[in-house]
């Protein structure tokens, strides 16, 4: 699958801008000497830097590249104690909170230009039918700052997610009774959670309809977490936010695997039709996820 997750970000109006020309104003440079991390527009595929965006009817796909710099927290810790020790022999006495605070950032800002550096592709594409966007990331920082890079694109960007509120009651109720929409199944994975204690139980690899599963909802647990399986088709598990994750196609044809001749297994073919069937996929099932678990 194209994408392993998908954060849904819904649009006031669609984007009318022309994106391929956007995206081009604000390539990916790197991250600067003293900076923690770096963002902007790259290509869809490595090998060739000019092209930006790939279309499937009105949905455009197109990717940004997030870079951060790592420094381990063990090697920061150890330079500062070494520092605030020093410090305090010198002076005597022991320092305050703010003169540590300010050894600390000293300390980062010395180690920023030789520290490596982590980047991540994150592919996102515009359905303006759905007025979507649709992330492959999981992650709420990496979803913010892929939103405001494309606001600073275009210049505005007017956004609201779903609201979920209802999920947590419906998924429990899902597991409870087994009254899920026609197009969906329980699948084998979900996470429970106790209001009062916050305490978690994961459940993987065995059924939901389990005796042991279902004394932890008699006893009170909640599902924030859910596997579904729609139309025998995509599989993918479901959070409290709405996102879903793992997202993995189920009862693939073998011949779909297998190598195809000349262009037709060139890179831009490969991600045309990965990118046809994920959009295609997601523009039947996210309508059936807002009409049933989003609250109006």
């Amino acid at each position: 699958m194209l994408f392993s997750n998908a954060t849904v970000i819904k649009l006031s109006a669609p984007i009318a801008a022309d994106l391929d020309s956007i995206l081009n104003d604000a390539p990916f440079e790197g991250v600067s000497k003293y900076a923690r991390s770096g963002i902007g527009w790259c290509p869809l595929v490595e090998a060739d830097s000019t092209t930006m965006t790939r279309a499937y009817g009105e949905r455009v796909l197109f990717c940004g590249r997030r870079e951060e710099k790592v420094i381990p927290t063990s090697a920061v810790k150890e330079e500062v104690t070494a520092k605030v020790l020093k410090q305090e022999s010198l002076d005597g006495q022991p320092l305050s909170s703010s003169a540590k605070r300010s050894i600390k950032d000293d300390v980062l800002a010395e180690m920023l230009p030789r520290a490596l550096c982590k980047s991540k592709r994150i592919q996102i594409y515009h359905d303006p039918e759905q007025s979507a966007l649709i992330l492959n990331s999981g992650l709420e920082n990496e979803v913010e700052d892929l939103l405001n890079l494309l606001r600073t694109s275009i210049g505005t960007l007017n956004v609201y997610r779903w609201d979920a509120s209802a999920s947590i009651g419906l998924f429990t109720q899902w597991l409870a009774h087994k009254t899920l929409p026609d197009q969906l199944r329980l699948g084998s994975e979900c996470t429970l959670f106790d209001p009062e204690s916050a305490a978690r139980v994961t459940w993987r690899g065995q059924s939901l309809d389990a005796t042991e599963l279902m004394a932890h909802l008699d006893h009170g647990k909640r599902c924030e977490r859910i596997q579904l399986i729609w139309n025998d088709h995509l599989k993918f598990t479901l959070d409290k936010h709405l996102t879903l994750r793992n997202l993995r196609l189920v009862n693939v044809d073998e011949e779909a695997d297998e190598p195809l001749a000349g262009d037709e297994n060139s890179p831009y073919a490969v991600l045309d039709r990965e990118f046809a069937l994920l959009s295609e996929s997601l523009a039947l099932l996210l309508p059936l996820i807002e009409s049933t678990l989003v609250q109006r």
